[in-house]
C-alpha cells in the first residue's frame, strides 16, 4: 500500500519467487485502484542475478525477462558476478538485449 501512496518505482527481488513476484505486483495494481492512483505510473522493477559464466543461459534469462514482463514489470536489474569475465558481457549484449528490447 504504501509503494501506491508514495513512491514513483518499487523493486522486487526474483529470489522471494515467481508466485510472491505476482502476487505483489497484484497487491499494487488493487491499492492503486482503491486510492484512485494509475497503475502504470509507478515504475516496477526487477532484481535477479545472472551467471552466465555459470548455470544460466541466454534463453533461460530470456524466458525469464519474459515471464517478468508479462507479470506487469517494465524493467528488469541484473547482477552479474561475473562482470569481470568479458564473454558473459558479450553474451548478455549480443542475444539478450535484442531478444526483449521490445518487451
Amino acid at each position: 500500500r504504501m509503494v501506491a501512496q508514495y513512491a514513483d518505482a518499487c523493486n522486487i527481488g526474483d529470489w522471494v519467487g515467481a508466485e510472491n513476484m505476482q502476487k505483489a505486483i497484484d497487491d499494487l495494481k488493487r491499492h492503486c485502484d482503491a486510492l484512485g492512483r494509475a497503475y502504470d505510473s509507478v515504475e516496477k522493477t526487477s532484481l535477479a542475478t545472472v551467471h552466465l559464466s555459470g548455470d544460466d543461459t541466454a534463453a533461460s534469462v530470456i524466458s525469464r525477462i519474459k515471464t517478468y514482463a508479462a507479470m506487469g514489470f517494465t524493467h528488469a536489474i541484473f547482477n552479474m558476478p561475473d562482470v569481470y569475465k568479458i564473454t558473459p558481457l558479450e553474451t548478455f549484449a549480443r542475444e539478450i538485449i535484442p531478444a526483449v528490447a521490445d518487451l
